[in-house]
């Protein structure tokens, strides 16, 4: 039965492989270089969901940044990431999509999981002082700032292409998530896009050539340090012998230690150590200095190349665009080093490379064949190494003791005056190797703290790593203006008493909504008017000495210089765009309240460009037959400015369960004519005629783009029709 539902993308490989080797290297890349280096042994290991700019942003010298645009319009520094997370972060293929914003990455506080704790903690990043190890082998060896994931979602799929530079079309994580692959319960699917954009949710067991497959045709060793490896979900490797090549994740450090590593190793963290988001960063980062020590101090180490690439972006904001070589990828930017004596040190590399580049650098190495056009056109890494160095010593590191408590800060937003606000969570985890007693958990102030720990925490556990509980804390402001306080929690770890900051301020006035967003207006034209509703909850009044917008906005009010104690007021505001693209605007209230200044925030997009209509739904239409035509019309609003027109897409819109797949390939939706070309006067107009021929009995959902040379871009409408 399970056999039925594969991929059956076949294999074709054996001692054909072994005679077109030597010349694939030659034909396909140049490769001299690594073919004469020393190197003996690679080994591949794959943290999980981070985002360069999240470890390395502040690495100097490295394409890195400090500052994030919110999807009003609005840049803020980034903030500090805690060594573990409350919650994961949405980092689906569609979520990517909303995110990265066809390249402006200016979405990522929509994720879901952002808003953490009162913090946005997808726009946040570590400093050296959190990961110094990780800070010390990139000073010490190379660190990549333009490596990439190979495609936007998740794991599992970008696990497929780190072994097999292609994933047989799954674009998401396994439903339910599973490491079992070929071995999971039979109900078990995954989404699959294929090259036309279709859907479908096979069980989730392939049947492509991997580079394992490749090594074992020119006999060479391999091995992948993990039983939840992805190897899993290819059928010829988890239902043959060849599965034999997955073993434990601890059997790496014997393997190094002893000098008896295979050619090539995948090494897959144990799911406490990945830096997954809600794992200690500290407790994985610890992980991998052993791992490496081991390497070092082992016999290999001359003669090993090490890559560390995470597999993900996990949500991380991250400000370069993943450039788009195909329908799958590439996604977003993650982290990467490569460690080696070999190495240049010090060495940052802005070469484009994603996980095929490893592959490509080992079937460099070995002299084989490339795997899909994917590998074939990855660069190989050259850059990053000098075979005719000294060979650099190994670099054995201590690993460091862990918090316990994580965040080690809380910031809560402003807070009406004797109501509580949301809760927030504190997790304490426990790192060391006996039970840790707990002996009191206290917030002060105007903070309420419940434990749900109890009295110990089990002892941290090498398969399970550390106990973790959650505490839960509670801000009810007594009085106006800054109201901080402590949570101290005491128990028998050595860093004990832990100390978590919390910060908030208490107000007897609020502001609704918190923001005011206008929709699309064209530039020099003002909108219609809305409003915003300022309360004094005080049982005296309130002086208000200023109200003040800033941005392409207006405002006027009716508050005059005193609201009475339990009074409103109302602010009317308008927006009237100088440019286009999202514009981030506030109106700023200054009153004798204790959280004074009170900001409005507000946000609008200038354009030039107009589409009409805004939908377009073509009906129920027979398979295979053309429905009427429909025009679209393209407007230049401008009486001064030129529209430069730089390209038109149709993509397709395909929902699976809760997850709706935007911006991929359809066929259903074609342009028959167009009257544009590649400037629109001012004033002008141009059309654009779509046609719909269904090629699926359903919805056959898909969006219209036109891209042009303004900060807007692209203008979008929505295509509404289905096959019968």
């Amino acid at each position: 039965m399970l056999m039925n539902q594969l991929h059956t993308v076949r294999l074709h490989l054996g001692t054909s492989l072994r005679l077109v080797a030597a010349a694939a290297c030659i034909l396909l890349f140049s490769c001299a270089s690594l073919a004469q280096s020393p190197i003996k042994h690679v080994v591949f290991i794959l943290p999980e969901n981070r985002t360069f700019d999240n470890y390395f942003g502040t690495f100097p010298g490295a394409n890195g940044a400090t500052t994030a645009t919110l999807s009003t319009g609005q840049v803020i520094p980034l903030g500090h990431t805690p060594d573990r997370t409350v919650m994961p972060l949405n980092h689906t293929w569609p979520t990517e999509g909303t995110s990265t914003n066809f390249g402006k990455m200016d979405k990522f506080d929509l994720l879901t999981g952002c808003n953490q704790n009162g913090t946005l903690v997808c726009l946040s990043q570590y400093t050296q002082a959190d990961i110094p190890n990780l800070w010390k082998y990139a000073s010490n060896f190379v660190l990549a700032d333009n490596y990439f994931s190979s495609l936007h979602g998740p794991s599992f799929p970008n696990h497929l292409f780190a072994i097999a530079a292609q994933a047989g079309g799954a674009s998401n994580n396994t439903n339910p998530i599973t490491n079992q692959g070929c071995a999971a319960v039979s109900t078990t699917n995954v989404v699959v896009i294929d090259g036309q954009g279709e859907i479908s949710t096979p069980f989730p067991c392939f049947d492509f050539p991997t580079l394992a497959d490749s090594l074992q045709a020119a006999g060479l060793t391999w091995r992948a340090y993990n039983t939840g490896s992805d190897f899993a979900a290819i059928n010829h490797i988890r239902n043959t012998a060849l599965w034999k090549n997955i073993i434990p994740i601890s059997q790496f450090v014997v393997d190094a230690t002893a000098g008896k590593l295979p050619a090539v190793s995948w090494v897959i963290p144990p799911g406490a150590e990945n830096q997954y988001p809600t794992n200690s960063v500290c407790d994985g980062e610890n992980w991998l200095v052993t791992q490496l020590n081991a390497l070092m101090q082992g016999p290999d180490w001359s003669s090993t190349a090490v890559f560390i690439a995470w597999d993900d972006f996990g949500g991380f904001y991250d400000h370069v665009a993943p450039p788009r070589i195909d329908e799958y990828g590439l996604g977003p930017r993650v982290p990467a080093l490569v460690i080696s004596p070999y190495a240049k040190p010090g060495y940052i590399s802005h070469v484009q490379y994603d996980h095929t580049s490893v592959l490509k650098f080992i079937e460099a190495q070995f002299g084989l064949a490339t795997l899909t056009s994917r590998d074939a056109a990855a660069a190989d890494f050259s850059d990053a190494f000098d075979f005719a160095q000294a060979p650099l010593a190994p670099l054995v590191l201590q690993g460091r003791h862990c918090p316990a408590a994580s965040p080690a800060v809380v910031d809560y937003p402003n807070q009406l005056v004797g109501t509580s606000s949301r809760v927030a969570q504190i997790v304490l985890s426990n790192f060391n190797s006996t039970p840790m007693t707990i002996s009191s958990i206290v917030a002060n102030h105007d903070y309420t703290a419940t434990n749900n720990c109890g009295g110990s925490l089990a002892a941290y556990s090498p398969t399970n790593g550390p106990k973790t509980c959650q505490i839960s804390v509670t801000f009810t402001p007594a009085a106006s203006g800054t109201r901080n306080g402590t949570l101290t929690i005491t128990d028998s770890d050595s860093s004990s008493p832990q100390l978590v900051q919390l910060n908030g301020t208490g107000t007897r006035v609020s502001l609704t909504p918190a923001v005011v967003a206008f929709a699309a207006i064209p530039v020099g034209s003002a909108s219609q008017f809305k409003t915003a509703t300022l309360t004094n909850h005080a049982t005296t009044a309130v002086n208000i000495s200023g109200i003040l917008a800033a941005g392409d906005f207006t405002q006027t009010n009716d508050c005059g210089t005193s609201l009475a104690a339990g009074a409103t007021c109302t602010l009317t505001l308008r927006f009237a765009p100088t440019t286009t693209g999202t514009r981030f605007g506030t109106v700023t209230i200054t009153d004798a309240d204790g959280a004074s200044p009170h900001v409005l925030n507000l946000s609008g997009t200038g354009t030039y460009v107009g589409l009409t209509p805004t939908s377009i739904n073509f009906g129920a239409v027979t398979v295979g037959t053309t429905a009427t035509s429909n025009v679209i019309t393209l407007s230049n609003r401008s009486h001064t400015n030129t529209v430069t027109i730089t390209g038109m897409t149709l993509t397709g819109s395909q929902a699976s369960g809760v997850n709706n797949y935007t911006q991929i390939t359809v066929s259903d939706y074609t342009i028959a004519s167009s009257t544009c070309g590649a400037t629109l006067a001012p004033g002008k107009n141009c059309t654009i005629t779509i046609n719909f021929t269904p090629t699926l009995v359903g919805p056959r959902n898909g969006t219209f783009n036109v891209f042009e040379a303004e900060a807007d871009s692209p203008q979008a409408i929505a295509l509404v029709g289905s096959g019968r």
